[in-house]
């Protein structure tokens, strides 16, 4: 049986790149010896993980100020220094086939650690293709066409990586199969947004446009997540005088959340999937959506499963909006039934052999 050592800083967060390692760890433990490798205490973990996979640690935690900017690109980048130091005596001491990562800098540590493990580097990309931040474009230009494999969960950015030299394969994410779901009555008043609190995933501007819809018809906004803007949408929630918005913190049950809401309303700047939204539509939750670069597109089906809203496009989002709000409720119901349609298509068996034949 082959042994994938999976390489990440942390599985402390409650991001979406955890919940995809985990989620992948479950599928992959039928088939291969796995090893999960972490910067910080290899124990702690936000998701599950199977009791069966090996943990260990290089131990240099990546300690980061979310106030300070400048303590964060220091710490960044002088951790990568020394972590493929570390990274570099502890793979040393293990067996295996192949190494899966899931951010630019974690591949480059895996590089800079041995360049022969390129032949064995498996990267997976969570970000689009387009976002902007010039000094990872540069660190995946560099490492990414000698990797042995590009796993990239979108359509769209697959002919990027190509252009740039790299054996792109198109694979998206496994969904978390939930037994027993009952489709949502719909009939809450409660829209919901799911997501790290950060300027990219736009939650400020959400509660903006949240305050200008005219007639919000008793409809409430949930925005479930941790991160650093949390004090400033707090201030901005106060500023607007709007006692119709919540902030709630990220959770284990947010099986519970969704089973609450009657919509879910997505507005990332940039985003290599979305898991959410196919989260959310497995309870039969119609989804609003900006046409952002990359992943939305696959899963928002415009006025079949809900409204993907030209990205920037504020002034539409917030009609969109209103008009899920004040929708009849059948309306809602016909397009919740197709989200789930479509999450009864997402074939998680076929995702796991596209998996299989990337480590054959």
């Amino acid at each position: 049986m082959k042994t994938i050592v999976i390489y990440y800083n942390s599985m402390a967060g409650s991001g979406g790149i955890e919940r995809v390692i985990s989620n992948l760890m479950f599928a992959w433990k039928e088939y291969y010896n796995l090893i999960l490798l972490t910067k910080d205490d290899s124990k702690n973990s936000f998701y599950k993980i199977p009791d069966d996979v090996k943990r260990l640690s290089i131990e240099e935690p990546l300690n980061l100020d979310m106030k300070d900017r400048k303590q964060r690109i220091k710490e960044v980048f002088s951790n990568t220094w020394r972590s493929h130091k570390k990274l570099k005596k502890v793979l040393a001491n293990i067996k295996f086939d192949y190494i899966y990562t899931a951010t630019p800098l974690n591949s480059l540590e895996v590089y800079l650690a041995n360049k022969s493990y390129k032949e064995k580097l498996v990267i997976s990309e969570h970000a689009s293709a387009y976002a902007v931040n010039g000094i990872y474009q540069r660190i995946k230009k560099y490492v990414y066409p000698k990797a042995y494999c590009i796993s990239v969960p979108n359509r769209m950015d697959v002919d990027v990586y190509k252009s740039w030299g790299c054996r792109a394969v198109y694979i998206p994410h496994l969904i978390p199969k939930v037994e027993n779901i009952r489709p949502n009555t719909l009939d809450t008043k409660i829209m919901l947004n799911v997501g790290r609190l950060t300027s990219d995933k736009r939650q400020a501007e959400l509660i903006r446009c949240w305050s200008e819809i005219p007639d919000r018809n008793g409809w409430r906004l949930w925005i479930v997540g941790d991160g650093e803007e949390k004090d400033n949408l707090q201030n901005e929630i106060s500023d607007l005088h709007l006692s119709d918005v919540n902030l709630i913190p990220a959770t284990k049950e947010i099986d519970k959340i969704y089973k609450e809401v009657s919509a879910f309303v997505f507005t990332s700047r940039m985003e290599g999937f979305g898991m959410v939204l196919l989260e959310a539509m497995q309870y039969g939750i119609p989804c609003i959506s900006f046409d952002c670069p990359s992943g939305p597109r696959d899963i928002v089906k415009d006025g079949v499963n809900g409204y993907l809203v030209s990205n920037d496009d504020w002034k539409n989002l917030q009609k969109v909006c209103e008009k899920m709000i004040l929708a009849d409720p059948m309306h809602l119901k016909t397009l919740g039934q197709e989200s789930i349609n479509i999450v009864k298509k997402w074939d998680n068996k076929e995702i796991i052999e596209k998996w299989k034949l990337v480590f054959k």
